[in-house]
């Protein structure tokens, strides 16, 4: 008998497990994931769509009264950057960054925060930063989300074809000022009249590109989903619910139809529809407000200080353990919210540090990295091998390649560039 002949079908008896999520749980997970604006959104999408669905706007806090703010004249500048991240097929994680820079722009457009600034009040890295800005700077109007003026204006000029190139090679080397002054023209390469040529060229260039929109009379809120209060040491928390209308049923015009009515499917669908929904706000209100008050006890130093240095790494495993939720859940739950604690609005994730060791954090081993650098003897500066060994010294194990990355990070440059002269 030959191998092809010994090949027969046979049947085979397997095992699976396959989790199937009911439509309850799964619309409940969707609300979850839903930011304070989006869940507003949702629930007025719903409101539109139920003619028994009615949504009040909570009257106890003075601020949601803001009929007294008028929109300003002109398009807004921030809307009309908004509007072009929410078009763009960028990652979710590329809009959530450049819509944060958005929010730092000054009145003529410009980011002049330094963005290792930003960082320290965002979930972010330098690099995903560093993606974020050249995003920001492709946006219409041209020149947008610059450092300063001679960036602002070598934007416009690499956007326009045939572009005068002595005055694109000025703006390369950051030669503007000399440009400015005729008296220095001598200390350049070019010829008086290829500087005159370059002159008008960037002339035709707008120094504040947001000077078409309305930058100045804009106000933006970013409203917290928690609030971390200290009192005499001992930290509270409070679930900021004020922002978020108060969806009701009338039951009134619903009686009243159905009794009239010979169908009563589409009612009882509509009322399904709603009761779902508010269950699902009431179950995202509570895994938020259970998940802040675990997080708060395990951050507890840091919300009561401050001190960044003070994060202890958290993952989103030992959460869910601790609060017998899935690490999805916690994702979901963390997604998009922000806390505000001490007069300061962040996001929820950082309070989720990742752990570079089984006791720091890696904003704790940045921090001390800072301060053993601060103190280090300028003219024998310590190479990335000391920086090991002084951290071994400490039970804190790390490569030679961890102390570059997070140094790097930090822009602190190598012990030779430290070195004074």
């Amino acid at each position: 008998m030959t191998r092809l002949q010994k090949m027969v079908l046979k049947p085979k008896e397997q095992l699976v497990s396959r989790l199937f999520l009911s439509p309850k749980l799964r619309q409940n997970l969707t609300v979850l994931s839903y930011s304070t604006h989006d869940l507003i959104k949702a629930m007025k999408e719903l409101s539109a769509s139920d003619p028994f669905v009615l949504l009040r706007e909570p009257q106890s806090d003075a601020m949601q009264n803001l009929e007294w703010l008028r929109a300003p004249e002109g398009e807004n500048l921030v809307d009309h950057l908004l509007v072009q991240v929410d078009l763009s097929d960028w990652h979710d994680w590329e809009k959530r960054a450049v819509k944060m820079l958005i929010y730092h722009l000054d009145e003529d457009g410009y980011l002049r925060v330094s963005l290792t600034k930003i960082i320290e009040r965002s979930e972010f890295s330098l690099e995903n930063l560093t993606r974020a800005k050249k995003l920001l700077q492709s946006l219409d109007p041209c020149g947008i989300g610059a450092a300063d003026l001679n960036e602002c204006l070598l934007l416009q000029a690499r956007h326009k074809p045939h572009f005068n190139p002595v005055a694109l090679e000025i703006l390369l080397n950051k030669q503007l000022e000399i440009l400015a002054d005729p008296d220095q023209w001598h200390n350049s390469v070019f010829s008086e009249t290829e500087l005159t040529a370059a002159l008008a060229s960037i002339q035709t260039l707008d120094p504040t590109p947001a000077s078409d929109y309305v930058t100045g009379k804009n106000t933006q809120y970013l409203l917290p989903d928690l609030i971390y209060k200290v009192n005499d040491g001992h930290l509270m928390i409070e679930n900021l619910q004020s922002q978020i209308p108060e969806m009701v049923f009338d039951e009134q015009a619903f009686n009243e139809l159905k009794e009239q009515a010979d169908e009563n499917k589409y009612f009882s669908q509509q009322k399904q529809r709603y009761e779902k929904m508010k269950n699902a706000i009431a179950e995202r209100q509570k895994t938020i407000m259970r998940l802040g008050e675990f997080v708060g006890q395990f951050q507890c130093e840091f919300l009561t200080t401050m001190h960044k240095k003070e994060l202890k790494p958290l993952g989103l495993k030992e959460t869910a353990q601790a609060l017998n939720l899935a690490p999805s859940t916690i994702s979901r739950a963390i997604k998009d919210k922000y806390i505000q604690c001490q007069n300061k609005i962040f996001s929820f994730k950082m309070l989720f540090p990742r752990e570079v060791t089984t006791d720091l954090s890696q904003a704790r081993v940045e921090y001390d990295l800072c301060k053993i650098i601060r103190k280090e003897n300028t003219r024998a500066p310590l190479s990335d091998q000391q920086l090991v060994e002084i951290f071994a010294k400490h039970d804190v194990f790390l490569s030679r390649r961890v102390i570059a990355k997070y140094r790097n990070k930090l822009k602190i440059p190598n012990s030779y560039a430290r070195r004074a002269k």
